[in-house]
């Protein structure tokens, strides 16, 4: 009888302290807008720091960009916040404006991780708003060219267009209407085209195609001050009309496209625009169908190189449980640490260790992205960020790309007014 009292005693025991485990571990709250293969990604190295650090439980919230900051401000009206928030560099002056994120100079101070040395300088540079850093870097990401060997290989294509010229004759020869001809050929018609050349985005990347062509002609897009739109009308205007010609002019890309992807993987269009995360969709077509893919460099349609580009970095939010800092910043680490492993999404390296290691040079696809890095151009970090650049609305930004790529508005028309919308919303007290 006694036996079985102090059995009973010593299960009791072990509960409680099987309870007192559990009650003791740390969970943090961690909301980020890879909704694409990238989300997978970043699950398991959520899974594997859980499973290496059974105190603490990170719990991953995936939802597009432009609705996760939606719920992150209505949260924070709430008094609630994630303990980690993942954004864009080019977003952080919004946050910064409604007191929402926190510096983080005094953590970068004492970490053994986060030191300037290791760090593409333009990463670092990034992540500073008025003379205070506000985020931890993570990665960044530019448009590239990728373009289906074969279909270059059937055309007599040596090597992908890296300028205006050499484009307009790779479009050419690879648009081709249901009997086989080309744009400018006799018979073509069309509106019977079983092959087009280029995708052409009708949603925010669309506008980033003009920003990279605008700025390789040394466009400016916000005053000094960051009180008024300054574009330049004159090659605000050329830059457009480059892409709608691409359409309606030379018939290089279907008018009203949706799923850019698909398409190109299909052979519906032989070159795409796009960022490094379409490297794991590229990947696994070719691993189930032997699908030919390659990458190339942005081309330089004109004056100097230049290509939209942005990254991913990791915010504090201020109303975060300060209890559980230490926590989030251990894990923010530990995600710099084993950031190769993030390199499987696709998106570009930025601590020099990785970039200059064998192990990356290797990955198929990243180099030419890498190569554009140094001519990446960031949309403006300003506090109306969202009231001007936001996907999810009928912001300038949006309403000039779709106007142009999807309804052949007049080009100089629609940019005038989309920078007086610009500039009232900029003036706005």
């Amino acid at each position: 009888m006694r036996k079985v009292v102090l059995l009973a005693l010593v299960l009791v025991l072990l509960g409680g302290f099987g309870t007192a485990t559990a009650q003791d571990k740390v969970t943090l709250e961690f909301w980020g807008g890879w909704t694409g293969p990238d989300g997978a990604i970043m699950q398991a190295l959520v899974d594997q720091y859980n499973a290496e650090h059974p105190d603490v439980e990170v719990r991953l919230t995936i939802q597009a960009w432009s609705p996760l900051f939606d719920s992150f401000i209505a949260a924070a009206s709430a008094g609630e916040s994630p303990d980690i928030m993942a954004m864009h560099p080019q977003e952080t002056a919004m946050f910064i404006n409604l007191d929402l994120i926190e510096p983080v100079d005094d953590i970068i101070a004492q970490s053994e991780v986060f030191k300037q040395d290791n760090y593409v300088p333009k990463a670092w540079e990034l992540q500073f708003y008025d003379g205070k850093m506000y985020a931890f870097p993570f990665d960044l990401g530019v448009h590239g060219l990728y373009y289906n060997v074969a279909l270059f290989e059937e055309a007599g294509i040596d090597a992908p267009p890296s300028n205006a010229e050499e484009f307009l004759e790779a479009a050419r020869l690879l648009t081709k209407d249901a009997n086989g001809n080309h744009p400018g050929d006799p018979n073509f018609d069309p509106n019977n085209i079983a092959q087009y050349a280029i995708n052409m985005h009708t949603n925010h990347h669309g506008f980033y195609q003009w920003y990279s062509l605008y700025n390789q002609l040394g466009g400016q897009l916000l005053s000094e001050d960051g009180k008024a739109c300054a574009m330049d009308l004159d090659k605000a205007t050329q830059a457009w009309q480059w892409l709608q010609d691409l359409v309606y002019v030379h018939y290089a890309a279907p008018q009203g496209q949706t799923d850019y992807a698909r398409d190109f993987l299909s052979g519906r269009t032989a070159m795409l625009i796009d960022g490094p995360w379409q490297i794991p969709a590229m990947q696994a077509a070719a691993a189930e169908s032997g699908f030919q893919w390659a990458t190339a460099p942005y081309p330089t349609i004109f004056d100097e190189p230049a290509v939209w580009g942005s990254g991913h970095n990791f915010t504090l939010p201020k109303l975060a449980d300060p209890e559980k800092r230490d926590e989030a910043i251990a894990f923010i680490e530990w995600l710099a640490e084993n950031s190769f492993d993030w390199l499987a999404s696709g998106q570009l390296p930025i601590r020099l260790d990785l970039i200059e290691s064998p192990e990356v040079v290797a990955l198929e696809g990243r180099q030419p992205f890498v190569d554009m890095l140094e001519n990446q151009e960031l949309l403006p970090n300003i506090p109306q960020f969202s009231q001007i650049f936001a996907s999810n609305a009928p912001t300038p930004m949006m309403v000039m790309a779709q106007r142009i790529l999807l309804e052949q508005a007049d080009v100089r028309s629609t940019v005038e007014n989309a920078c007086n919308e610009i500039t009232a919303i900029l003036s706005m007290p």
